[in-house]
């Protein structure tokens, strides 16, 4: 892609993300990300459709990020589930403006359900191709593990705990080698 091109949709990524934090997605409108962005409106219209458009960008990208990550360790015999968490804890503190924007405001909760969608098919993968388990009703396993996982996560931004992003991992961990374990066993 054009290095124009990426650069202009950064700074509309970043003229999103600054609004995020300051207001409700449905008070957010084209004209202010452009004036952030420092671009004509009709130049956002090149490279986005509506302000989703720009959401569905930057999930998309966050979500490869983690794949990304993931994919590395779907061949590997020494695969530890505590890796993903510390993979993923790395996407969150790269976009933890973010994240926190998102799990603070109450308006941005469909966002973390696409995330917990992303993240559902992320663990589905794992259990399907790393950990070998062919469960008919594995989906709603994937949704289940990846809605407490979301929710801990948003907890942790908001700092409704105490918990360091370490005692966070371990938690999340055990929890999942609990869970990996049942579902292997009960194959």
């Amino acid at each position: 892609m054009d290095k124009r091109i990426l650069k202009t949709k950064q700074r509309i990524s970043e003229a999103f993300l600054k609004l995020i934090k300051e207001k409700p997605y449905s008070k957010i409108t084209i004209s202010e990300i452009a004036k952030i962005a420092e671009i004509e409106r009709k130049t956002f219209y090149l490279h986005y459709n509506c302000i989703e458009d720009v959401y569905i960008d930057i999930e998309s990208q966050i979500i490869s990020e983690l794949e990304a990550e993931v994919n590395k360790y779907i061949d590997k015999p020494n695969y530890q589930i505590r890796n993903i968490y510390y993979n993923l804890n790395s996407v969150i503190n790269n976009n933890i403006d973010f994240f926190k924007a998102v799990a603070i405001n109450d308006s941005y909760s469909f966002l973390l359900h696409s995330f917990e969608k992303g993240l559902s098919k992320i663990i589905y993968k794992i259990a399907s191709e790393i950990c070998h388990v062919k469960s008919k009703n594995m989906v709603y396993y994937t949704d289940f593990y990846a809605s407490g996982i979301v929710k801990l996560y948003a907890d942790w931004l908001k700092g409704e705990n105490d918990l360091s992003l370490d005692e966070l991992t371990i938690i999340l961990t055990r929890a999942s080698f609990l869970s990996v374990d049942e579902l292997i066993n009960n194959k």
